[in-house]
Order: structure tokens, then sequence, then C-alpha cells
């Protein structure tokens, strides 16, 4: 007598264990990408427009001080590296690099240009250095969830969902 789907036991454990396979992958993939993506939702929400209004900012300076004749090559490296940096892990150690060279720029510039009220220069370092103080406030909250993220992907069996998922967690700044 031939045996129906139902009671064939190989069959049903093998069913079973791709349907618990299945689960665990979909509910656990679900949850490390979710904890992942917070991070980067954050960063995207609180931090990108401050990066970008900064580095505008800066190259508004660096016009500044290239009117003045100021050497403005490595404020202007610094400005690239900045645009260039694919993380909000590698922005932010780009942006050290720039608020050094910008700082340095904008100090150089003579004092007429630099300390006029509402000059152009003065207006400019007043949204760079508000945009950094602003992004240095984000930092802990973001450096939070990356870390959150990493966490829970860590260890076993979360850190092969990941793998096998093609999850990633964010870099601490």
């Amino acid at each position: 007598m031939k045996k129906s789907i139902w009671d064939n036991r190989v069959l049903g454990a093998a069913v079973l264990a791709l349907a618990v396979l299945a689960g665990v992958l979909g509910i656990g993939g679900a949850k490390l990408n979710a904890a992942a993506q917070a991070a980067v939702t954050y960063y995207a929400d609180n931090m990108s427009a401050d990066f970008t209004a900064r580095e505008s900012a800066a190259q508004s300076l660096l016009s500044i001080a290239e009117s003045a004749g100021l050497d403005t090559a490595d404020a202007a490296a610094a400005l690239q590296a900045s645009q260039q940096a694919q993380t909000p892990a590698g922005r932010y150690e780009a942006g050290l690099a720039l608020a050094t060279q910008v700082g340095l720029l904008y100090n150089a510039l003579p004092a007429d240009t630099r300390d006029a009220a509402g000059s152009a220069a003065q207006m400019a370092w007043s949204e760079f250095t508000s945009r950094t103080a602003i992004l240095n406030r984000a930092v802990p909250a973001y450096n939070q969830l990356a870390r959150d993220a990493a966490e829970k992907a860590s260890g076993f069996p979360a850190s092969l969902i990941a793998a096998v998922c093609g999850i990633h967690t964010e870099e601490m700044v």
C-alpha cells in the first residue's frame, strides 16, 4: 500500500525543518535588519543634512579665503574627503579633519574680513560651527543605535542569520 503525503514521516520532517528554517531566517532576519537600519535611518533623518550644510558653509569659507589670496589646498582636500566619504563613520572622521582645516583657514582671514559683523565669512563660520555642534550632539544617539545593532548581530545564531541574510551593522563614529 502506497503512503499518502500525510503518512510519510521523512517528508513531514523535511517540510517541518524547512518551515522552521524559513521562520528563523525570516523573523530573525527581519529583526536584525530592523536593528541595523535604525542607525542608518537616524543618520539619514538627523545627521546627513547637517553634514551637507556644514560642507556648504566650508565651501563658502574656502571661496572667501581664495578671494583673500589664502592657500586653501589643505582645506579643499579635507572638504573633498568629507564629501566623498560613503559611511557615517567615514564622513564623521573626514569631518574632524575638515573642522581643523576650516578653523585654521578662518583664523588666517584678515581681521576686517573675518570679524565684520554680518560679514559673509562670519555668517559661514557661524553656520559651520553651528552644524558641527548639532552633529556632536547627534553622535551619542547614533552610536547607541549602532552599538545595539552590533550587539544583536553578535553571537550565535544571530551572526549566522546576519551573514545568510546579508545584514551588516554600521560602525560607530
